[in-house]
């Protein structure tokens, strides 16, 4: 079932052109696709949806830094590279990253919700 998870995460990618060079940060993004790949097949619901969302936002992250990208070549040459201590210190990277993308988002958020409100109590408020 991970192996049919994963190839299906991959028929998802766009068809992609080769890459000019990977650089550090390409890699990195690329080992949690990986990981985000790896957890997407658990048995456990919650890694499989934490598996799923790093997956997504990897592959946003990727495509919008480098959109004509063998990714597909890019993920087998990680795949073959990683050890079972690397899916865990990814893991913990990837996931704090995305995590501090939530609370980013979060925090917009709640900026836009005050700022609606100022603006409709300045809308509200009888014309002088």
């Amino acid at each position: 079932m991970r192996r049919t998870l994963c190839l299906g995460l991959l028929a998802l990618l766009p068809s992609l052109t080769p890459a000019y060079g990977q650089d550090a940060e390409t890699t990195a993004d690329v080992r949690c696709l990986v990981v985000g790949m790896h957890f997407s097949g658990a048995n456990d619901a919650m890694q499989r949806s934490a598996g799923m969302m790093l997956s997504l936002y990897y592959i946003g992250r990727l495509d919008g830094h480098v959109p004509s990208f063998d990714l597909e070549d890019a993920i087998i040459q990680q795949l073959t590279k990683m050890t079972p201590a690397d899916y865990s210190s990814e893991a913990q990277r990837c996931g704090g990253s995305l995590q501090a993308k939530g609370q980013q988002i979060t925090a917009l958020g709640k900026r836009l919700i005050e700022r609606g409100r100022q603006m409709q109590s300045k809308s509200a408020s009888p014309s002088q």
